[in-house]
């Protein structure tokens, strides 16, 4: 028996999911021995284990992020971490094929790693393609579609501009998700001098934020720190005290679309201007981006239901049409994903 997976990691989420579409999220951080020798394992716990479901942080162990910007960073930790996914997800499974999203400007040396990883992981077989491309298949699109795929994650902003079957541009910003919530925590900060951690922004930003108008107003109760004094403040804060916070991460979002718009083909542009652009990513869910986004560019704005899920169900819906047959040596299938889909559906 085969089992077929796709295998997102994120700097906010490590996300897999199978064949019956259903995304299985953990937290992107692991729990790591302060004291470890080089070659030593490394690693106690990850996922919501490492946050205090089990071991938690202790005296002996740090929490640490272990990906960054789309790469891993600590080539030792991320072996780690992909084993352990790897065996959590297996199961009696005979063998094991895995689609891996990774960012448009991932390294060709970094790439192999990952392949290796895998392989030393107990994947059977690997093929990556990149998060933009694959979230538009996983909202539900053809790679034949001639559209713009923006991919909002946590530490940056992946573009893809689709047409005729293939990504002729691609570019990652570092814009993300945690921009916002830092601008939350800048504004609470100048406006009260109190200083709140980025996980109370986070949960500002998520009942309270909004970047168009029409969102109920509604409060939440928070917990800071006095910039002066230190000592600790109870303080409420509304939807309405929040307006306009965002602005400086929009700006820099709209620039990088515009920027990918300017990339469209002359043949492809009446083409990419009927279907718009299509939205997704955890940073996609901040109310009324869609609606600013489409106003402000004067162009269609599509945000599927779940976005945070598309990239992880879109590498299992690819792993579902990809044959196992495909050209070059290369295991990144981005470029034959259109031809990969239509053999499929003969």
């Amino acid at each position: 028996m085969v089992k077929k997976i796709g295998i997102d990691l994120g700097y906010a989420n490590i996300a897999v999911c199978d064949v019956t579409q259903d995304v299985f999220r953990e937290p992107s951080v692991a729990l790591i021995h302060k004291n470890s020798r080089a070659g030593e394992p490394r690693i106690i716990s990850i996922g919501n284990e490492a946050f205090g479901g089990g071991q938690g942080a202790t005296a002996e162990g740090m929490l640490v992020r272990p990906f960054k910007n789309g790469m891993f960073f600590d080539h030792q930790i991320t072996e780690e971490v992909i084993t352990r996914v790897i065996a959590a997800h297996k199961g009696g499974a005979d063998k094991l094929r895995c689609v891996i999203g990774v960012p448009s400007d991932i390294l060709t040396k970094q790439e192999k790693d990952l392949f290796s990883m895998l392989q030393n992981a107990g994947a059977t077989t690997s093929y990556s393609v990149v998060r933009p491309v694959a979230a538009l298949i996983g909202a539900g699109y053809s790679p034949n579609m001639s559209v713009i795929s923006v991919n909002i994650g946590a530490m940056s902003t992946e573009i893809a501009v689709m047409h005729g079957g293939k990504a002729v541009f691609l570019s990652r910003t570092e814009i993300g998700g945690e921009d916002f919530d830092k601008a939350v925590r800048q504004f609470v900060l100048e406006q009260g001098d109190v200083n709140i951690s980025l996980s109370v922004a986070r949960a500002i930003k998520e009942r309270l934020g909004a970047v168009w108008k029409g969102r109920p107003n509604d409060s939440i109760d928070i917990e800071g720190t006095l910039a002066l004094t230190g000592n600790r403040l109870k303080m409420n804060v509304s939807t309405e005290d929040i307006v306009g916070v965002f602005e400086k991460p929009m700006q820099e979002l709209i620039y990088a679309i515009i920027n990918a718009v300017k990339k469209v083909p002359l043949e492809a542009v009446e083409a990419v201007f009927e279907n718009g652009i299509v939205l997704t990513g955890g940073g996609a869910e901040l109310y009324g981006i869609d609606i600013l986004l489409a106003r402000v560019l004067g162009i269609s704005v599509t945000k599927p239901q779940t976005p945070i899920d598309c990239v992880a169900r879109g590498l299992a819906r690819i792993n579902a049409f990809v044959s196992g047959k495909t050209r070059g040596g290369s295991k990144n299938i981005t470029d034959q994903l259109a031809r990969l889909y239509n053999e499929s559906r003969k």
